[in-house]
């Protein structure tokens, strides 16, 4: 069974790594946290969960950027920039090469 990379998989797969990775970090993180003597201190708790919540908002607005980009177009087509580049490119040298024949 052959899998055919599509932007639409590559960037599923990204995004869902991305989560997954932050959310398995915020857990090993609240595990460290309850599991040591900084938990039964108010203010100590008061800090992890500043933290907490900075991860997560982080999170959240990297999830934002990706989804405005996916609804927006920008993972239709990911190889138009460069062929368009390269189109520009044999323009320039077809003209550069007319010129060059023109002078000789």
């Amino acid at each position: 069974m052959k899998i055919k990379v599509t932007p639409k998989l590559v960037t599923t797969l990204f995004f869902s790594l991305m989560i997954l990775s932050v959310g398995f970090f915020m857990i090993e993180k609240s595990i460290d946290f309850f599991n040591s003597e900084f938990a039964q201190n108010e203010s100590d708790f008061r800090g992890y969960l500043i933290v907490l919540f900075a991860r997560l908002f982080m999170i959240l607005g990297w999830i934002a950027v990706i989804a405005a980009l996916f609804f927006r177009g920008h993972f239709k087509d990911i190889e138009k920039p460069k062929n368009d580049l390269l189109d520009l490119h044999e323009k320039i040298e077809k003209m550069e090469k007319k010129r060059f024949e023109r002078k000789v």
